[in-house]
């Protein structure tokens, strides 16, 4: 199977842009959330305010926001799922456990990438619009790490 990267087209290009920003509309949109509903002035996310957020740098940003997201989608889902998963059937939740295993992180949230990475692989026919996932999960993580700790109060809820 090929990665699509040889000659993208813009039906898989915007597909990418859609599901890559929408990650990041759902922390701004839980965060208001929180808001009108009047829960961020509940007992349980005293303080969220307080938290320091981390300074980081450009090359940080850069470097956690972007890179490492291309880097890691295009040599686990692109490179290894196709040399390791010739059966359709194991691809999808073999690639989540394959990600995870590869970032070192068994959380759920590297499962959950490394599966819907796959899947979008597998029915888009090209790697562009799993690596634009990676990339607003990544940039979401950012936001919620320096804009909104209210999200992290709920996410530790969630999970």
């Amino acid at each position: 199977m090929q990665l699509g990267l040889s000659s993208p087209n813009s039906r898989n290009i915007s597909f990418g842009l859609v599901i890559g920003i929408f990650p990041v509309v759902v922390v701004v949109v839980l965060d208001l959330l929180l808001l009108k509903t009047g829960l961020a002035e509940n007992d349980l996310f005293s303080g969220a305010e307080f938290r320091e957020s981390p300074n980081l740098s450009i090359i940080n940003l850069l470097l956690d926001g972007v890179i490492n997201p291309v880097v890691s989608q295009i040599f686990i889902t692109g490179y290894a799922l196709n040399i390791l998963a010739k059966r359709n059937d194991l691809a999808i939740s073999g690639n989540g456990i394959l990600y995870a295993t590869m970032s070192f992180n068994w959380g759920i949230g590297c499962l959950g990438l490394g599966m819907i990475s796959a899947a979008l692989l597998r029915f888009s026919g090209s790697i562009i619009p799993a690596v634009f996932f990676a990339i607003g999960c990544s940039t979401a993580k950012l936001l919620i790490l320096m804009s909104y700790p209210r999200i992290t109060t709920l996410l530790v809820i969630l999970v």
